[in-house]
């Protein structure tokens, strides 16, 4: 191409200048012709030939040596520049127009280099940007993984830390649903237990509601809902939004709004629990905290099965070999914590002291085997009547001990009534054989007044005890509220 282009402007230059000759010769041979000088025509012809051939030649050599090999110098650059960005510049080409041209075009070349080099510097960097947000962005993401997993181990070892204590069941689990609540900044958090003979789950602990202990002991069946399908099936369980949940509404203490998730605790593939936690915003549950859920009921499972391990173990020093019922140990121990909870909280506790009947007569006529199954067969009934959060102790060989909370006066008689007539009425070994035909119980009840302390309370109740038995047995008295002073066997054995 720069070959063509030199040689295409010296070829017009020669050619140009050929022309101009040939014209000023014919010029010139009219001009000698009317100035009366007569010139042959053939020679004038051959003369005007040779100069105008030798006028064109010169100047195509003169245009190619002066101008169109420094015109191909600048075509070859340029277009090298276009197909390589060459780095290749133009040599001085001289003081005339060309060489300004030249210059111009170095100085082209040059700006456009520079601003190769800007674009590949910036590219560079918009590169370096865009691997640096991906790196912040992995790094982001891994440090979010971290927390997450940091918070699970956390979780992880207060329910630990929480199953390794001295303390019931109860006391533990409801220590961590308060933890879980907290540390997840959840709305409410509940802790079932699943009872596969019953096919229903009761409620041990929960957080977050306005009387939370108030809801404790309360019942879900299997059927009943989400919470029983999931003690079924032992399966998990999203409600991204309450408020639509199609059928029948969820378990009538939670509020119906927010979302819910619903796990199982699972221990060696059998599910002993149903954990469940709720936000007020829809779809509250992400998949990581999805994820740390399932992990906690997991572990949920294993701190329950060893809290009810050393829950068996107390249970030998603090139950009745023959009724496994409590013993005085377990009745101390209850009282204590009634009596403070009593205190804090304002809340009645009550006292039933119960003897059975003519019960050395029924030992001395059937013998003590039948005596025990009487003992026995009593424990069951009063513990299938009773509630969970009552204390049933045998204190003695047939004296009972039952420690109501949250029960005023006029409501342990009416259970102490109850209890009564209920023994009245069932058949027990040897019960036909006892002086009224059937065996039957004595009852005394005492409510806990002001100041008044746990020794007290049971010398109260057990001298209504023994003043049902002045009145023939088979009766209930209910202690005075009234101040004054009790002593009683009962006081002195416990």
């Amino acid at each position: 191409m720069p070959v063509t282009s030199r040689r295409r402007l010296a070829t017009q230059a020669g050619a140009q200048a050929a022309g101009l000759s040939l014209t000023l010769s014919v010029a010139g041979w009219f001009g000698l012709r009317w100035g009366g000088i007569d010139v042959a025509l053939p020679l004038f012809a051959w003369v005007t030939a040779v100069a105008t051939g030798v006028a064109g030649l010169l100047t195509a050599f003169y245009v190619e040596l002066s101008v169109g090999r420094r015109v191909a110098r600048v075509v070859r650059v340029l277009d090298a520049h276009a197909k390589e960005s060459s780095l290749q510049r133009l040599p001085d080409l001289g003081d005339d127009e060309i060489g300004e041209i030249g210059r111009a075009v170095n100085d082209l070349l040059a700006n456009l280099t520079s601003l190769e080099v800007r674009m590949i510097e910036q590219g560079q960097e918009l590169r370096h940007t865009r691997e640096e947000l991906v790196l912040k962005k992995a790094l982001g993401l891994k440090s979010a993984e971290l927390e997450q997993r940091l918070r699970e181990r956390a979780l992880m070892f207060d329910i630990v830390r929480a199953s390794a204590s001295e303390r019931e069941l109860d006391a533990v689990l409801g220590d961590i649903a308060t933890r879980l609540g907290k540390a997840l900044h959840l709305r409410e958090c509940m802790l079932f237990l699943v009872d596969d003979e019953t096919r229903r789950l009761t409620l041990r602990a929960a957080y977050g509601f306005e009387n939370p202990g108030e809801l404790l002991e309360r019942i879900v069946l299997f059927d009943e809902d989400e919470l029983g399908k999931v003690a079924q099936a032992g399966e998990p369980v999203m409600i991204d939004d309450l408020a639509k949940l199609e059928g029948k509404p969820l378990w009538e203490p939670i509020p119906q709004s927010g979302s819910i998730a619903i796990l199982p605790v699972v221990h060696h593939g059998k599910t002993t629990g149903v954990m469940a936690a709720t936000r007020e915003q829809t779809s509250a549950f992400s998949e990581l905290e999805t994820g740390l859920l399932e992990a906690i009921s997991d572990q949920l499972g294993l701190a329950i099965r060893h809290t009810q391990l050393f829950d068996e173990l107390r249970r030998g020093s603090q139950h009745d070999d023959l009724t496994g019922l409590g013993n005085r140990r377990l009745l101390r121990i209850r009282l204590e914590d009634e009596l403070h909870r009593a205190e804090r909280f304002g809340q009645a506790v009550s006292i039933l002291a119960i003897d059975i009947d003519y019960f050395k007569a029924l030992n001395d006529r059937h013998g003590h085997p039948t005596g025990d199954a009487s003992l026995r067969k009593l424990a069951g009934l009063m513990s299938r009547n009773l509630r969970r959060i009552d204390t049933i102790a045998r204190i003695g060989g047939e004296e009972f001990v039952v420690l109501l909370p949250r029960t005023n006066l006029t409501e342990a008689g009416g259970v102490a009534e109850k209890l009564r007539s209920m023994v009245e009425h069932t058949e027990f070994p040897g019960g036909d054989g006892q002086p009224d035909g059937m065996l039957t119980v004595s009852v005394g009840v005492a409510a806990l007044r002001s100041d008044e302390t746990g020794a007290d309370l049971l010398a109260r109740a057990d001298t209504a005890l023994y003043e049902a038995k002045d009145r023939g047995r088979n009766c209930v008295v209910t202690a005075s509220q009234s101040a004054g002073s009790a002593r009683s066997v009962t006081k002195s054995r416990i």
